[in-house]
């Protein structure tokens, strides 16, 4: 049994590694690199992680559907060359056809306006929206409030603004409660947002101007078109399966070629999602891998550096037996002299990875447009606790040779041993 609370025991131990300093430096120093580049490399995989993840904001499992290039296959009679355009009888279909969808939320585009507020004008994008996409796509809000489902069934004339819009025609105002004017009509601005991810797509978003869904509709006379459904899945249904059945739905009620591909463009959020995640799986196994792999080029010097340990000390070893010594006694001290020696060492290379992954962090420039490819590096308890917890089991099982080479010492042998 380890002798854990033994003065005597632990003096010992500090005095045997303290008579060969720079051996036991060699030897420490081989755990402690082991242990710093695990943390080091998962501390820059969770943080290449955490900037990929930023681009994949809201609910990751969405799919957007939208009507794509000219058909290019003539199909029951039809010519090709047709453009297909999606309305709010494509949206009651695919509830009717596809039980497993949660919700649609269909949105519509007007490109770049004028917009002016007060004497100052700039163009941007206008997008009708519903409630539902301002969550499915992370928006942050920054002022005011959120489009709700009163502002959609009462086509009320509100908008939501993106913060670039804000700062140019607000400058530095307040601009909830104000209105903005686009296309001869007056609008109330009820809220500012701005998107979770930095990346340029999104960013994009900080110029746009938002409409209940049905306001810009009825307001730009785009009556029952769509163009674009945001359609999320319920729970346990893979979205690739869904993207499938509402292409094939959507097909057919078109009549579309099953061939003819890009008529009805679509995006799967969950596939970039779901590639990016078992990207950075890898990723961390490698780094478990490397890591390991030079721990136990490290526990394997602690093994040496004990059996060698081990021989110098035979004359002692023998006269501690001769004096009532048991085998399980010498075999705990040298267990316990390796555990300390790579629990210490360890412990030192933990340390010192967090201190550079923290370093990295409060180094690192405030994130921006575009470059948060990399963001907040870190580690997390209970991979540091795993790796000092492999360590100390290597650590156990490099003594046992050494140990049982100690136990087996002959005390008369060993008293003859010069």
């Amino acid at each position: 049994m380890l002798q854990l609370f033994d003065a005597d025991v632990w003096q010992e131990i500090f005095d045997v590694l303290k008579r060969h300093k720079l051996r036991t430096a060699l030897t420490a120093f081989g755990v402690f690199w082991g242990i710093f580049m695990l943390v080091v490399l998962m501390g820059a995989g969770n943080g290449l992680q955490n900037g990929a993840e930023s681009n994949f904001t809201g609910a990751k499992n969405s799919v957007f559907i939208w009507s794509g290039r000219p058909t290019s296959i003539p199909y029951k009679g039809l010519s090709r060359g047709r453009y297909i355009r999606l309305n709010d009888t494509d949206m009651e279909a695919l509830y009717s056809r596809i039980p497993e969808i949660q919700h649609i939320a269909p949105s519509n585009g007007m490109g770049d306006r004028p917009v002016n507020h007060a004497d100052k004008t700039e163009t941007y994008s206008l997008s009708g929206i519903q409630p539902i996409e301002i969550t499915a796509q992370g928006y942050r809000l920054e002022q005011g409030r959120f489009l709700n489902e009163l502002d959609i069934e009462q086509k009320r004339k509100v908008v939501v603004i993106g913060t670039h819009v804000r700062d140019v025609l607000f400058n530095g105002e307040n601009p909830v409660g104000k209105t903005i004017k686009t296309l001869g009509v007056r609008f109330l601005v009820v809220g500012v947002i701005a998107p979770a991810s930095l990346a340029d797509w999104a960013q994009r978003d900080t110029r746009r101007v938002y409409f209940p869904n049905t306001t810009l509709r009825s307001t730009f006379n785009q009556r029952d078109v769509i163009h674009r459904m945001l359609i999320a899945p319920k729970d346990g249904v893979d979205a690739a399966w869904l993207e499938q059945q509402v292409q094939t739905a959507l097909k057919e009620r078109h009549k579309i070629h099953p061939d003819d591909h890009g008529v009805i463009g679509s995006y799967n959020a969950q596939k970039d999602y779901t590639r990016v995640q078992s990207l950075f799986t890898g990723i961390r196994l490698f780094s478990w891998f490397v890591a390991i792999g030079t721990i136990i080029a490290g526990v394997v010097g602690v093994g040496n550096i004990m059996l060698i340990s081990v021989k110098e000390r035979t004359k002692e070893i023998g006269i501690r037996k001769a004096l009532g010594a048991t085998p399980r006694a010498i075999i705990a001290t040298i267990l316990q002299e390796s555990i300390v020696l790579t629990f210490i060492s360890g412990y030192f290379g933990l340390v010192a990875g967090v201190f550079v992954i923290e370093l990295a962090s409060k180094l690192m420039p405030p994130a921006t447009t575009g470059s948060n490819f990399f963001s907040n590096p870190e580690i997390d308890f209970t991979t540091a606790l795993t790796a000092i917890s492999v360590l100390l089991i290597a650590g156990a099982i490099a003594s046992v040779m050494p140990a049982q080479r100690a136990a087996g010492v002959n005390p008369v042998v060993a008293l003859q041993d010069e």
